[in-house]
């Protein structure tokens, strides 16, 4: 009896160990994954460069250009919530009001929800298209032939969705000024041109570099992930259940960017 209860004990300190060293894990496989693909573009030829920017235009093109008046839309009626509690609260000072579009939505929430619509649209298509190619075993020919899978598949994925996740969430600012500034019109008669140039004024070039940075972390932790996951496909049955994993390890990886970058920001 004495003895079963010990081997129990020492099982689930055991499993205490593998969880709270999981993060740690996962955060070096995915610099050994990020290496692997960053030594893959020293080795792109010459001849290969045409393909390269081609498929991260089309990257950019469906992540970011098809996903444009989703973000327009959804930055207008976030903006238009947001401006409703400053509302109640009698705020009508447009530099307190500036300074918390700065605070809570441009160095915050906006990039936090990019990443959010990112990863559920575009990161959860890469991962069940390259699944796909993975359980039809086209990725171990393209191998076999010669071609480097990490060039060829995610790299230029890596590159479009850097760049698209950067203009998304500019877009998204912009929504969520016009939507903000549209209400506080309507509502406190704060001049909308006055209230533009407030939030404007405020954005630095040290805060927007902090924001970018960021915001390249998530995009590049999310298409790692995606890919990841679906290099682990063996069949076709896994590419449906390596989704809802895939998707909510990318997003709580963006959530802990986040953080990161607010603790440098404001700490």
């Amino acid at each position: 009896m004495k003895a079963a209860v010990l081997a129990w004990f020492w099982h689930g300190i055991e499993k205490l160990g593998l969880i709270a060293t999981k993060p740690a894990s996962r955060l070096l496989e995915e610099l050994d994954f990020l290496a692997i693909v960053l030594a893959s573009a020293g080795l792109v030829g010459r001849g290969q460069w045409r393909f390269l920017v081609r498929h991260t235009l089309q990257q950019i093109y469906f992540t970011a250009v098809q996903r444009a008046y989703m973000f327009t839309v959804v930055g207008l009626i976030i903006g238009a919530l947001m401006a409703f509690p400053l509302i109640v609260f009698r705020i009508h000072d447009p530099q307190l009001l500036g300074r918390i579009m700065h605070i809570m939505m441009y160095h915050q929430l906006d990039p936090i929800l990019a990443a959010l619509f990112v990863a559920g649209l575009s990161g959860s298509a890469i991962t069940a298209e390259l699944g796909e190619l993975r359980a039809n075993q086209a990725i171990e020919h393209l191998a076999a032939m010669g071609i480097d899978p990490y060039g060829f598949f995610v790299l230029p994925r890596l590159l479009g969705m850097v760049l698209s996740l950067l203009l998304l969430t500019c877009w998204l600012n912009v929504g969520v000024t016009v939507g903000a500034a549209a209400m506080l019109n309507l509502y406190q008669n704060i001049p909308f041109a006055a209230f533009l140039r407030v939030c404007a004024a405020g954005l630095t070039r040290a805060s927007l570099l902090l924001t970018a940075g960021m915001v390249v972390a998530q995009a590049i932790h999310i298409i790692l992930v995606q890919t990841m996951h679906a290099f682990r496909v063996r069949a076709y049955v896994d590419v449906p259940r390596a989704l809802p994993g895939a998707f909510a390890q990318s997003f709580i990886g963006c959530l802990v960017v986040g953080l990161l970058f607010s603790l440098i920001r404001y700490g």
